[in-house]
């Protein structure tokens, strides 16, 4: 036996061996607690200790936890995260000098005695901790204050930072519900919108988890707001609520009890489900009366602003405060029976349960007012009476996931249950039978349908039809999943020909802020199957449109979404005159409605801030878009001419010089002192605050206004230096442009002359030639600008007067893809930390959408194949590698075009070896590793991250990154001037990932925090697991002098890994992926 082998062998068993340790150590949870005298002494010289309360909070029993007393520190760790090295007596080590500033290390309120009793108390006890502990957590809270609401912030509202700020207060209602105001009233800027939309995960994630257990409807309420200003965000979150309602249902579709079930969550998620549907339709039409009265000169466009925020948030209160609907609902006892069985040889008896209708789900509960026991959503769902049954009045309610037979009392009372039932599953009625607004008759609910305005119809079947369309997509994929491989191919083109498409639906893998396609018609014929042994991913083509809808006696073909739906259901809609409305009698009906709002709040010793008074088809010019893998550019909030939604400028009306004053307005904001309480001082603050605190009723929380009216400077605080916490600004591909160009990217474009404007492939440095030959082998002798040229000659019943663009999507199922959404979030949000580094660090991002629990849609990566395609692909070197295809497609070594294309898999390799070692990405097999035309390197599929592989314990994947041998050879050997370029980008790209590794750890924590992921649940990743080891890959126990050689120690010991070529070698004798 070999000593590689017999090496590998021993590790297994070492690892074996740690495995039963851990596990006894589990076993041993019901043992006394060990006592004060007991503890041995820990030995923490610079390193402080990283606490999970939230959860420990959701431990089942106290049981559960070990408990070690350690002088004045109570450590509450869980038992499967206790080692048996020295490290392990703390959860996280970290020395002050950088883990001070660090996120979320203790959950404690504000230790300086003068503040104590003016501090809102907590939900949750504090454990004792040291003065150190303490002085840390609260600096670092100081530093989020400043740097969102201080006098030195920047321009622009940093939203990392504003979303890390709610979840420190996350347990003081009053912070949270001034952020969001906050931030609510700034939304009509591009910027800070994109930074709702990217951060959503985060935000839906503690709606749903936090919420649930809070007094007040603070982040749905907020939520709502954010909703009528764009349907698309609407949407995205009514998604992310359909993937936790199956986390949290009863059962599981194969009738076995659900272990995840959680009531509290499951009706949070439904009641949150249904607001927003309520708050899409029936969002009040006052955005009209005040565009209208805008257009007239009656009002300025900050007062439009200005109200339409106050309409909204009256809307979104008046939602969240209606009666609970649970009281209202349709419901009797049924004889009930499942129509799958645990075993062949058991029958499933009848059994009497209660079943009620409500917000649009099937309810079984043991009996009246008693347990849900099953649920089972009838959206989509198949009704239908049982004619020639064994008994008598039987019939079958269905879905994808589950069959239900039911038995009525009497026809009667079965023709009443199957058209109750029929009415939510065929008519799709956006609400449930809980309404109040709705009665309990088929008849009833038809006349509060047709009694709607244009608006909210136009608005209720855009809503229905995007979701229904997008579940047809996906149950294409779906069906064919259980079709034969070789049947696959054949079948997928008749279904997308058959596919019906509404008139107005529109790919959902974008922001608001993106350019409105609406989808017109499938491309069929070029639908793509890929066959996998679990599921069936198709590529789907679909024929988009730009520029139909006409505003003002113009079509903008660059309109982006949000301004679209705004002018497609607000505007263009809109049956009142201006004659009909007085512009004093609504300023001081919204005032009116403001003041019901905060009634209700509690002041907690923050000061009321009085209001101030409110401040006063033609020749297209055809741009090319720079390539957005070359150039990529942060948002710069430009503002397009005549936008009704958007107002991209922070400049305050107020103040010609568009800075803020030194002391406030004769009735301006006003705030109270901690030195001198109960007296009006000016209030401290950036000019968004400012402005923010002038317009707005709002309540200044005092731990905020204590923060703020301290001192500035921080002597003797390692926090005093803002560039080690400063912002970093989420790149955006941007694609808005005047309303006269038409900006053109990778896909083609027809003009509305039915001219076909190809395709830009920004190649940089690299000659066609080259391109040429890389399309051969990568796109199989077609590229995207090319494809997308023939697509749009093929097409048929093409539309007139329009322009027209190929837009693609994979539709995938059987695949919780809400993991990987949140790990592209962080490949996202390091590529911003690259760009803000000024590192040429190369990352491509790409949309993906999780639309369930088990479907989604994925962005179309163009122009690109897999590792494992290109070797296989005809052109191919039979010798040589991965170098040898280098020289053949782009020249010999001293090209141009090969030393460019060799730098674009450098800088891409050294990009995608931090975010790999950092995020802990596995499973790196050549099929979920790509290259494009230009020599980049894409990494896809990351169905295991944050350390978790396939094998666990037993992995091969041992090595930080994937870099083997044939990768160093494309670099021309360790020797050569790339390889050390490749070296020290890795050096300078890790330190500042670890320079901003605050926000890292923040969104790591909060989807963390009671979370089904795979890769943050189990005894192997959960209950903080999975965060101390990011945080342990980070190194910010390392000073910073060592960094560098530690980045460098990385490198050598991934080059070539024997663990890497062994899990190769697996790979392609289990599933045939090329080495």
């Amino acid at each position: 036996m070999s000593s590689g082998s017999s090496d590998y062998i021993n590790k297994i068993k070492n690892e074996t061996n740690r495995i039963k340790r851990r596990k006894q150590k589990v076993n041993e949870d019901n043992l006394p607690k060990p006592q004060p005298e007991q503890s041995s002494s820990l030995n923490r010289g610079n390193q402080v200790i990283y606490y999970h309360q939230d959860q420990e909070r959701s431990a089942k029993s106290p049981e559960e936890k070990i408990s070690c007393n350690t002088g004045q520190q109570t450590i509450d760790r869980w038992a499967p995260e206790i080692e048996n090295d020295s490290s392990s007596e703390a959860l996280v080590l970290q020395p002050p000098d950088t883990r001070g500033e660090s996120f979320s290390q203790i959950d404690g309120s504000v230790t300086d005695q003068s503040t104590k009793d003016q501090t809102p108390p907590f939900r949750y006890p504090i454990r004792n901790m040291s003065n150190h502990l303490q002085a840390d957590h609260e600096a670092f809270r100081k530093k989020l204050i400043d740097d969102v609401l201080g006098d030195d912030a920047s321009d622009r509202v940093p939203m990392e930072k504003v979303v890390m700020l709610i979840w420190q207060y996350r347990y003081d209602p009053q912070v949270v519900k001034f952020m969001t105001r906050f931030v609510a009233k700034f939304a009509g800027s591009r910027d800070v919108f994109d930074g709702i939309e990217f951060y959503l995960p985060q935000l839906a994630h503690m709606i749903i988890h936090l919420e649930a257990e809070w007094d007040d409807a603070i982040l749905e309420r907020f939520s709502l707001v954010i909703a009528q200003q764009s349907l698309h965000f609407a949407l995205q979150l009514n998604w992310i609520l359909q993937g936790a309602i199956e986390d949290y249902q009863p059962e599981l579709p194969d009738g076995s009890p659900n272990p995840s079930y959680n009531p509290l969550y499951y009706s949070r998620c439904i009641k949150l489900l249904t607001n927003i549907e309520r708050c899409v339709v029936y969002r009040r039409p006052r955005s009209q009366e005040l565009q209208r009265l805008y257009e007239k000169g009656k009002i300025s466009k900050a007062e439009m602003h200005q109200l339409e925020q106050a309409d909204r948030r009256f809307n979104a209160m008046q939602i969240t405060q209606l009666d609970p609907p649970s009281s209202i609902h349709f419901g009797g006892k049924l004889m009930y029976k499942r129509a799958q069985r645990t075993a062949c040889y058991k029958a499933k008896p009848w059994k009497t349960r209660y079943f009620a209708i409500e917000e649009r789900m099937l309810n079984c509960y043991n009996s009246e007012g008693g347990t849900l026991k099953r649920s089972m959503p009838l959206d989509g769902a198949f009704i239908e009476e049982i004619k020639d049954g064994k008994y008598p009045n039987m019939f079958s309610v269905s879905n994808r996931s589950f069959e239900f037979r039911m038995r009525a009392s009497s026809p009667e009372d079965m023709n009443k249950w199957l058209k109750m039932l029929g009415d939510d599953a065929n008519t799709h009625r956006i609400f449930g039978h809980t309404d109040k607004s709705l009665y309990q008759t088929h008849d009833e609910a038809q006349r509060i349908i047709e009694e709607m305005t244009p608006a909210q119809r136009a608005r209720y079947e855009f809503f229905r039809d995007e979701r229904d369309f997008i579940r047809r997509l996906t149950d294409i994929a779906e069906d064919l999943r259980f079709l034969e491989p070789a049947d696959r191919k054949t079948t997928a083109p008749s279904m997308m020909q058959t596919l019906e498409v509404p008139n107005c639906v529109y790919s959902p893998l974008c922001n608001s802020t993106d350019i409105f396609r609406r989808i017109h018609s499938t491309i069929y014929k070029d639908t793509r199957v890929f066959n996998t042994k679990e599921r069936c991913p198709v590529i789907m083509y679909f024929l988009g449109v730009r520029g139909e809808l006409e505003y003002k006696g113009s079509k903008d073909a660059n309109m982006d979404i949000a301004e679209y739906m705004h002018v497609k259901f607000d505007q263009n809609t809109a049956e009142t005159s201006i004659q009909q409305f007085n512009k004093d009698k609504l300023i001081e009906s919204v005032k009116e409605e403001l003041e019901i709002d905060e009634d209700d709040e509690v002041t907690n010793g923050g000061t009321k801030l009085p209001v101030s008074t409110i401040p006063e088809s033609t020749s297209v010019e055809i741009s090319r878009l720079k390539d957005e893998d070359e150039e990529v550019g942060v948002p710069d909030g430009t503002k397009r001419q005549g936008s009704n939604v958007w107002n991209d400028s922070f400049v305050d009306s107020s103040d010609p010089t568009g800075k803020a004053p030194n002391s406030p307005k004769k009735n301006g904001s006003q705030s109270t002192s901690p030195s001198n309480v109960g007296q009006t001082t000016p209030i401290r603050g950036n000019r968004h605050l400012k402005k923010f605190l002038r317009e707005s009723f709002v309540n200044v929380p005092r731990s905020l206004a204590l923060h703020l009216d301290r001192e500035k400077s921080r002597r003797g605080s390692h926090l005093s230096n803002s560039s080690d916490f400063h912002s970093v600004p989420i790149v955006e591909k941007k694609e808005g442009a005047p309303m006269k160009k038409v900006y053109v990217g990778r896909t083609s474009v027809m003009d509305q002359n039915n001219q076909i404007i190809k395709g830009f492939h920004h190649q940089g440095e690299i000659d066609l030639e080259s391109i040429d030959r890389a399309k051969q082998i990568v796109s199989h002798g077609e590229s995207w600008a090319e494809k997308s040229f023939r697509m749009l000659e093929e097409a048929k019943n093409k539309p007139k007067d329009v322009q027209l663009e190929v837009v693609s999507l994979m539709s995938k199922s059987n695949d919780d893809l809400r993991q990987e959404v949140f790990v592209m979030q962080m490949i996202h949000y390091y590529k911003s930390v690259f760009v803000d580094a000024d590192l040429p660090l190369w990352l491509k991002t790409y949309r993906i959408l999780s639309t369930s629990g088990s479907t989604g849609l994925i962005q179309v990566l163009v122009d690109a194949t897999s590792i494992d395609g290109l070797k296989k692909s005809d052109g191919y070197p039979a010798e040589g590698g991965l170098r040898k295809y280098f020289e053949n497609v782009y020249g010999g070594p001293e090209s141009k075009s090969f030393k460019a294309a060799q730098r674009n898999f450098m800088t891409s390799l050294a990009a995608y070896s931090i975010v790999s070692y950092l995020l802990g990405l596995k499973d790196r097999h050549n099929g979920n590793i790509m290259i494009d035309t230009r020599g980049h390197l894409i990494y896809i599929d990351f169905g295991f991250a944050m350390g978790m592989a396939p094998g666990h314990e037993f992995s091969m994947e041992r090595a930080p990154f994937k870099f083997t041998q044939e990768y160093v050879e494309v670099m021309g050997g360790v020797n050569d001037p790339c390889y050390k370029e490749f070296e020290r980008l890795f050096v300078e790209g890790f330190k500042a990932a670890r320079k901003n590794s605050q926000i890292a750890l923040g969104l790591v924590e909060i989807m963390m925090h009671k979370s089904n992921y795979p890769c943050f649940s189990g005894w192997r990743y959960g209950h903080g697991v999975a965060l101390k080891r990011f945080e342990k890959r980070l190194m910010l126990a390392v000073p910073d002098d060592k960094i560098e050689s530690r980045a460098r120690a990385l490198i050598s010991k991934a080059r070539n890994h024997w663990g890497t070529n062994a899990y190769d070698k697996f790979q392609k004798w289990s599933n045939g992926y090329a080495i």
